[in-house]
C-alpha cells in the first residue's frame, strides 16, 4: 500500500520526468516547427495555458507544503510536553513525601492528589502526541519540498517551447577546389 509519503514523491518523479522529456533535443526542435508551420502563436497559447494550470498545481501546493511543515513542527515542539507533565507530577510527589517527613500531613495529602492528575494528563498527552505524530507523517513533510522544484523545473521547461532557435543559414557544401594550373 502506497503511503502519501511515496504518492507525493512519485509525483514529484513523474514531473521531473516531464521536465526532462521537455528539455531532450527532440522537445527543443517544437517551436522550431511550429516557426516553420506558421502555428507558433497556438504553440505560445498552449504553452500560456498549460503554464497557467501548472501555477495554479503549485499554488495549491504550496500552502499544503506549509501545513506539512508547520504539523511536524507542531508536533516536535509538543512532543516535550508529556515529558514536563509527568516530571511536575514526579516534582510534586518528592514535595509531598518531603512535607510528610516534614510532619505536615495535610499537605502532603494535596500534594499526592494533585500528583495523580498530573500523571494521568501526560499520559492523554503521550496519546495525543502520538495520533499528531501519524496525522504529521500522513502530510508527508519531507516530500514537499521536491515537488514544489519539480513543478518549477517543468514551468522553465515548459517556457523554453515558446522561444524558437534562430532560423538557420542553410550551408552550402564546399565545392571543390580546382587543381593548381602546371604552367
Amino acid at each position: 500500500m502506497s503511503t502519501p509519503s511515496d504518492v507525493i514523491r512519485d509525483l514529484a518523479a513523474l514531473v521531473q520526468d516531464l521536465a526532462a522529456l521537455l528539455e531532450t533535443r527532440t522537445a527543443r526542435e517544437i517551436p522550431n516547427i511550429a516557426r516553420d508551420l506558421g502555428a507558433q502563436p497556438q504553440l505560445a497559447a498552449g504553452v500560456d495555458a498549460l503554464g497557467q494550470v501548472l501555477g495554479e498545481v503549485r499554488g495549491a501546493a504550496l500552502p499544503l507544503q506549509r501545513a506539512a511543515i508547520d504539523a511536524d513542527a507542531l508536533v516536535a515542539l509538543l512532543g516535550c510536553v508529556p515529558g514536563f507533565v509527568a516530571g511536575m507530577g514526579q516534582a510534586v510527589d518528592a514535595g509531598g513525601e518531603w512535607l510528610a517527613d516534614l510532619g505536615l500531613g495535610d499537605a502532603a495529602a494535596e500534594a499526592a492528589r494533585v500528583s495523580g492528575p498530573l500523571r494521568q494528563v501526560s499520559g492523554v498527552l503521550d496519546m495525543g502526541i502520538d495520533v499528531a505524530e501519524g496525522a504529521a507523517a500522513l502530510l508527508a513533510p519531507g516530500q514537499w519540498r521536491g515537488l514544489i522544484a519539480a513543478l518549477d523545473r517543468l514551468s522553465v521547461s515548459l517556457q523554453a517551447l515558446k522561444k524558437p532557435a534562430p532560423p538557420t543559414t542553410p550551408t552550402s557544401p564546399p565545392r571543390p577546389e580546382a587543381a593548381p594550373s602546371g604552367g
